[in-house]
């Protein structure tokens, strides 16, 4: 059976704009232009072992410059927006790595929003957002702002959860971006209480659907195993996520939490008994943290998500990290899951996600 992919969970920006990027320097790991054909050319060779193939991704911004003290701060992310609109459009310029066909792959678009601004501030964001995307709009599912680098309580504030349930109301999904695994497990522990906050009191049709990006991996040590304490501590904040129906948890990008693969000349070929060993093991360490997620979550609340390009970052290069990723999470889907749920891994559940028609 041939299950098209949807990527959930991918990033890309033209090399006019890498100024932009907040965190983006001289010799950083992804300096430079990262376009539609830098990201299909990480995909191709899907085709030449499996009878998947991709449908689509749902862009995911990347964290451009900015700032909450007034609308000047709202420049950079309303660039990007210019930016995936030609891209959604097939309207290229030169140089920028997409031809006109390409538009037919952007499924969605989560964009930066200036979230702990409340939801007043929000409307007005959005106001601009939708008159600057044009035929875009419809394209625009969700919002993103990261608080992952951000001081405790930043997602807990009045304003924020106001956000979010004005969000709820007008149909967008937030996309959470924490960091439990080098920041602390006080992150996610914030996270439950947001999200508990901005569900309280709301109609079941009107709360917030919340997307939680791969930062919240397991604690885990260099061989796949538990730290016990912040394990079960781990465990039960992921129990509590998982208890509200609103709330999907993405699949994606380990490869820049684990121990690092060797570089891609370094890997062997495809089907080579080099790779098949270094994927068996790669396995072996992410299949805890796969499993107490699919236990949590449930096969209807789990979506795939590559992190392109971020994925590159410790998986081998671009020329292997998005299939060494596709391998590892696959091989477990297929372990754990009925055809019917593969399906909605692969693509029903991003698209429930982030309510794409």
């Amino acid at each position: 059976m041939s299950i098209d992919i949807i990527d959930s969970h991918i990033h890309l920006y033209p090399g006019s704009e890498v100024e932009s990027l907040a965190w983006y320097t001289k010799g950083h790991l992804l300096q430079g232009q990262h376009s539609v054909e830098d990201y299909l050319e990480a995909t191709k060779e899907l085709r030449k072992v499996s009878n998947q193939k991709l449908r689509g991704f749902i862009f995911i911004e990347t964290d451009r410059k900015s700032h909450l003290k007034s609308e000047a701060g709202w420049e950079e992310p309303l660039r990007e927006l210019d930016w995936i609109k030609r891209v959604a459009d097939g309207k290229p310029r030169s140089g920028e790595g997409h031809e006109p066909q390409h538009s037919q792959l952007c499924l969605g678009v989560v964009l930066w929003a200036p979230v702990p601004s409340g939801s007043e501030v929000m409307q007005r964001y959005t106001t601009k957002v939708r008159e600057r995307a044009e035929s875009t709009w419809p394209l625009v599912k969700g919002f993103r702002y990261l608080v992952q680098d951000k001081p405790p309580g930043t997602m807990l504030s009045a304003a924020f959860i106001e956000s979010l349930k004005w969000m709820g109301r007008s149909g967008f999904a937030f996309d959470l971006g924490v960091d439990a695994r080098s920041a602390g497990l006080w992150q996610l522990s914030e996270a439950v209480k947001m999200i508990e906050e901005a569900h309280r009191g709301i109609p079941e049709n009107q709360r917030v659907r919340i997307v939680i990006s791969k930062d919240t991996l397991a604690p885990l040590d260099q061989d796949g195993n538990p730290a016990t304490d912040p394990f079960l501590h781990w465990k039960e904040l992921m129990v509590r996520l998982g208890s509200v129906p609103n709330v999907y948890m993405k699949l994606s990008g380990g490869f820049s939490e684990m121990n690092a693969l060797p570089s891609e000349t370094e890997q062997g070929d495809w089907g080579s008994a080099a790779r098949d060993e270094l994927m068996q093991k790669t396995q072996a360490w992410a299949g805890r943290w796969l499993r107490e997620a699919v236990a949590v979550f449930g096969p209807q609340r789990i979506l795939y998500g590559s992190d392109w390009p971020v994925c590159n970052v410790g998986g081998g290069g671009n020329q292997v990290s998005w299939l060494n990723w596709w391998s590892v999470v696959g091989g477990f889907v297929q372990e754990n899951l009925s055809k019917e749920d593969q399906v909605g891994f692969w693509n029903g559940n991003a698209l429930r996600a982030y309510g794409v028609i």
